[in-house]
């Protein structure tokens, strides 16, 4: 088992063995504090990769929890700086922290974060959480807005890494309006305009379909590129005007977005 020492009155945190006899003091004169568990085995009942720090981490969760929550949540995943060895140690070279631990997050407008799931792999979700039709990224979802309080009308966004349209009409059934970007291979033939007819005219131009059955809209829009998104907290209207960079004119144009 490992265990965690600080000494008082100094920053440094040293790591050792707990024996069968005790802890072996590495020249301390007074612990602050030794956090420990019982150890598990791999397929032991309760086992998981973090089993060991859990009592910090459910502290920390609970902590966050406690804090009110606004009505605009964006889920999303986050990376925690991490270059030593552990298996749950990732690279990711579009993050702007390339190696850590990766964290999914429930964040509010103030970059606050509520409510947070390491990802472990297998274990990242317990057997409880499982819709088996949504995958682990959809469950992810749900398991973050389960902790939500049912007396704000909460919003939620994520991006389409996560997004699909079972996610969306499930969501919307236990009172989670949401906005999604979704990935073109998720429409599940949804009969949008092709992205060639789409880049033949001009910025701006969207094309949607509502499904009458669970009331998820799809909307496909062009910028540079054809955008796609899924949403059951708003429709198409109002619509507002953007400001993009215009290669050929060298200049900012405004356009429908």
């Amino acid at each position: 088992m490992q265990v965690c020492i600080r000494k008082l009155g100094t920053d440094c945190l040293e790591y050792m063995v707990l024996l069968q006899v005790g802890v072996r003091k590495l020249g301390t004169e007074k612990l602050e504090y030794v956090i420990l568990t019982k150890a598990k085995k791999p397929r032991e009942q309760g086992f998981d990769k973090l089993y060991e720090i859990w009592p910090v981490l459910g502290h920390i969760r609970y902590k966050f929890l406690e804090v009110s929550p606004k009505e605009h949540h964006s889920i999303d995943e986050q990376m925690t700086p991490f270059k030593g060895r552990n298996t749950m140690r990732k690279y990711l070279p579009k993050k702007p922290t390339k190696w850590g631990i990766k964290v999914f997050t429930r964040a509010g407008v103030s970059g606050f974060v509520h409510d947070f799931e390491v990802y472990q792999g297998k274990g990242t979700l317990v057997e409880d959480d499982i819709e088996p039709d949504l995958g682990v990224r959809g469950n992810i979802v749900l398991h973050l807005v389960s902790t939500l309080p049912e007396k704000i009308k909460n919003k939620i966004y994520f991006d389409n890494w996560f997004s699909n349209l079972k996610l969306m009409s499930l969501l919307k059934i236990k009172g989670f309006p949401c906005i999604g970007t979704l990935n073109k291979a998720r429409l599940k033939g949804c009969p949008l305009l092709k992205d060639g007819k789409m880049k033949k005219r001009e910025r701006g131009t969207l094309d949607y379909r509502t499904d009458i059955h669970s009331g998820v809209i799809v909307v496909k829009w062009l910028d540079n590129n054809t955008v796609c998104l899924a949403l059951t907290y708003t429709g198409i209207t109002p619509q507002d005007t953007c400001r993009r960079w215009n290669v050929k004119d060298k200049s900012r144009i405004k356009f429908q977005g």
